[in-house]
């Protein structure tokens, strides 16, 4: 696998701010950072059925052209949109990132590193997938 040049951060509105200081220490690597729509916050605003479908599937785009993704899972938590995001990742062959073990159980099988917000760094950049399987924690 080549470097890590892109990364999508996959979240629960309920972390944005954890997700935003991730996105800051992925673009301190140089790296190209997708991110969830933050003016969606789901805490804040109500989003409709039509916005929530056309987000996901924009969503879905952003994974598409990263190289891996990046969960947010502050307390291992990963909402029904997060797990159809990490499922999408892994169909595609990206590389897929924890900030925290998963709590489901399921989950964990897809995860190919546990990699704390504190802990990004320039490693990430040159991480293939059996790399990161000796991180698992």
């Amino acid at each position: 696998m080549p470097e890590v040049e892109a990364v999508t951060i996959c979240s629960s509105s309920k972390f944005y701010d954890t997700a935003q200081r991730a996105e800051a220490a992925f673009r301190d690597l140089g790296m190209t950072v997708y991110t969830p729509r933050y003016d969606f916050n789901e805490q804040h605003v109500k989003v409709a059925e039509p916005d929530k479908i056309r987000l996901t599937r924009d969503f879905l785009t952003k994974i598409a052209k990263s190289d891996a993704i990046f969960v947010v899972a502050n307390g291992g938590y990963a909402g029904v949109s997060v797990c159809i995001e990490v499922g999408y990742a892994v169909g595609q062959g990206k590389l897929v990132l924890f900030s925290e073990r998963p709590a489901e159980f399921a989950l964990r099988a897809l995860v190919d590193a546990v990699v704390p917000v504190e802990d990004i760094g320039t490693g990430v950049v040159s991480m293939t997938k059996v790399e990161a399987a000796g991180r698992l924690r």
